[in-house]
C-alpha cells in the first residue's frame, strides 16, 4: 500500500493551482461565509437573534469568517484591475477582450462569461471543464491560464494573449489553401493538441481553425 503524501508533496500540490489550490480554497471561504451570511442572519429578522443552538453556533462562526472573507475579497483581483482594449470575439454567453493589467502593464486574454446566462443554458460544468483543462494542460499546446477570479456578475478567465490571430486568419491569407508543408505542420499540431486533452480525461467537441492560436512567431 502506499505511503500518503508528506507535508512538502501536499504543499507542492497546492501551489500548482489545481482543482483544490490556494485559488480556489480561498474562493470556497468566500462564498461559504456569503451563503451563510444569507441563510442565518437574514432569513428571520424577527426572532431577535434567537434560534437554534445550531444556528448560534453559526452566527458566531460568521462573526470571526466574514472579516477575513472581507479582507481576501479586497486582495483578490477585480474586473477593475484590467483596462479592456477591445473585444475580439463574442458568444452566446460570453466575451473575449484584450486587456492591459494596469499594475504591471502586462497584456492578456480575458474570457467573460455571464454567470446568469450560463445558469439558464446549464453551461456551469462547461466553465469548470475549461478551467481544469487550461490550468492542468500542456503549455505547449494549451493556452496558459494566469488568473481565473469571479465577481456577483460574470467569471473571469485571464489568459495568454497570441498576436499572431488563429488558424483561419492564416488561411485567409493564402487564399483558404495552405502550401502542403505548412498544412502538415498545423495539422500535426492540432493532433498533438487535441491528444493533450485526451490525456486529460476531456474529448474536444470541436476543432475548428479558430480555436488553434498563433504567437508572435506563427506557432
Amino acid at each position: 500500500m502506499a505511503a500518503p503524501p508528506g507535508r512538502r508533496e501536499r504543499l507542492r500540490a497546492l501551489r500548482r493551482g489545481g482543482l483544490l489550490g490556494l485559488e480556489t480554497l480561498l474562493d470556497l471561504l468566500v462564498g461559504l461565509a456569503g451563503g451563510l451570511r444569507h441563510r442565518y442572519r437574514y432569513r428571520d429578522t424577527g426572532n431577535n437573534g434567537n434560534g437554534s443552538e445550531s444556528e448560534r453556533h453559526v452566527r458566531d462562526f460568521l462573526s470571526w469568517v466574514e472579516p477575513v472573507a472581507a479582507q481576501v475579497q479586497e486582495l483578490q483581483l477585480q474586473r477593475s484591475d484590467f483596462e479592456i482594449l477591445k473585444v475580439i470575439g463574442r458568444g452566446a454567453f460570453s466575451e473575449v477582450a484584450v486587456v492591459r493589467m494596469k499594475e504591471s502593464g502586462q497584456i492578456y486574454a480575458m474570457k467573460i462569461m455571464n454567470k446568469w446566462d450560463m445558469l439558464r443554458r446549464g453551461e456551469v460544468s462547461c466553465f469548470r471543464e475549461e478551467r481544469e483543462v487550461l490550468a492542468r494542460g500542456d503549455q505547449r499546446w494549451i493556452t496558459r491560464l494566469h488568473f481565473a477570479f469571479q465577481d456577483p456578475q460574470c467569471l473571469y478567465l485571464v489568459m495568454e494573449y497570441y498576436v499572431g490571430g488563429d488558424l483561419l486568419t492564416l488561411l485567409s491569407k493564402f487564399g483558404d489553401r495552405l502550401p502542403l508543408a505548412m498544412a502538415r505542420f498545423y495539422l500535426a499540431e492540432l493532433v498533438m493538441a487535441i491528444d493533450s486533452i485526451h490525456r486529460l480525461g476531456y474529448v474536444h467537441r470541436w476543432a475548428w481553425g479558430w480555436g488553434h492560436m498563433g504567437g508572435h512567431m506563427g506557432t
